[in-house]
């Protein structure tokens, strides 16, 4: 396995992005506003969210791959979230949208992922299923 490397995690996450037609951007210091950023530290990649100085999540990995999908799934939930606004349908639960929406962006990136992302919110429907009443 490689050392972890910012330039090479930039190039790929550009590689990515390229195919969603999106400019890629990695922080790698904390900008305390909510959004992620990336350190290497140990040889490992962090991954963190803060915002207002307060630490709100912090995966670890030496995984290319596994930081690779958190940062892509970061881009594709903002996107999902823009054309969920942007097509919104009364009545139905806002989540049918973004969550297909999310899928199918993923299938373009990488059709591992999708599955991994379909997975994911599977069992978030499983805790939390959808309400068109209440979400609609």
């Amino acid at each position: 396995m490689s050392e972890p490397n910012i330039n090479r995690l930039k190039n790929q996450l550009n590689e990515h992005c390229s195919v969603l037609g999106v400019a890629p951007f990695i922080q790698t210091c904390p900008q305390h506003d909510g959004s992620p950023h990336v350190e290497i530290k140990d040889g490992r990649y962090h991954y963190i969210i803060t915002d207002r100085g307060n630490e709100l999540a912090h995966k670890i990995t030496d995984d290319e791959d596994e930081i690779m999908y958190w940062l892509v799934s970061d881009v594709v939930f903002g996107m999902a979230c823009t054309y969920e606004l942007e097509n919104r349908i009364k009545g139905q639960s806002f989540r049918r949208l973004l969550f297909s929406k999310q899928i199918e962006l993923m299938k373009k990136v990488n059709p591992n992922w999708a599955k991994r992302t379909e997975k994911e919110i599977e069992a978030i429907l499983e805790a939390h299923p959808y309400d068109d009443k209440a979400e609609g």
